[in-house]
């Protein structure tokens, strides 16, 4: 089986066409996206895989824009309406749901995706000791949810015990200081409405209780 590594830049805007286009065709490899929500590397560029509401380069805040004014690409959900054997969304805070996951995807005979947090602190703007407290908390305020797409049958494989204000992630990064301004306290609570929205649909597609 081969194996691509990309970023979000690349898979969810650049070369989306393109992986489609394999994905549609059916041939076998284990695609992983390694997603910091960004164009990191090349100036901290926003992507279509960037919050609404964080500053980028080229989101800059100020008069005219308070941060991405877009939502952020589901771009999971695309993979899986291709009906491939194996998607997954994984965070490397939860390593042991993200090695078994890779394992399967391994063992596909066929086609197989996996959506990886990662995480840029330059771009993020926060201390790198805070690495994985960042992506824990994207995944305990249901902002990142890990589940996974297994022949068609969507699955939760983490439910938060309380489900946190996803403030509490946005805090931890200085891409969304912003925010907490008084002026841009209806965007906080726009960006936990969609959160809300694309949890409790998830919960549908997976058969759970809200």
């Amino acid at each position: 089986m081969f194996v691509a590594f990309a970023g979000d830049g690349g898979t969810y805007a650049i070369s989306l066409q393109a992986l489609s286009g394999a994905l549609e065709r059916g041939h076998k490899f284990l695609y992983v996206c390694l997603d910091d929500e960004g164009y990191m590397n090349t100036g901290i560029q926003r992507s279509s895989a960037t919050p609404r509401g964080a500053w980028t380069t080229t989101t800059p805040v100020g008069a005219v824009m308070p941060g991405k004014p877009q939502w952020r690409k589901d771009l999971t959900g695309i993979i899986a309406a291709h009906r491939i054997p194996y998607v997954a969304q994984a965070a490397p805070s939860h390593w042991k749901d993200l090695m078994s996951k890779v394992r399967k995807a391994i063992a596909v005979d066929g086609l197989a995706f996996l959506n990886v947090l990662a995480d840029c602190n330059r771009g993020r703007r926060h201390d790198p000791a805070l690495t994985l407290e960042v992506t824990r908390m994207a995944v305990e305020t249901c902002y990142w949810p890990l589940f996974e797409v297994e022949n068609g049958v969507w699955r939760l494989n983490y439910r938060p015990r309380r489900k946190l204000p996803i403030a509490e992630y946005l805090k931890l990064q200085g891409r969304f200081a912003h925010l907490f301004k008084p002026e841009y306290q209806d965007l906080v609570a726009e960006i936990q409405a969609e959160v809300d929205r694309r949890w409790e649909e998830l919960l549908r597609r997976c058969g759970e209780s809200m």
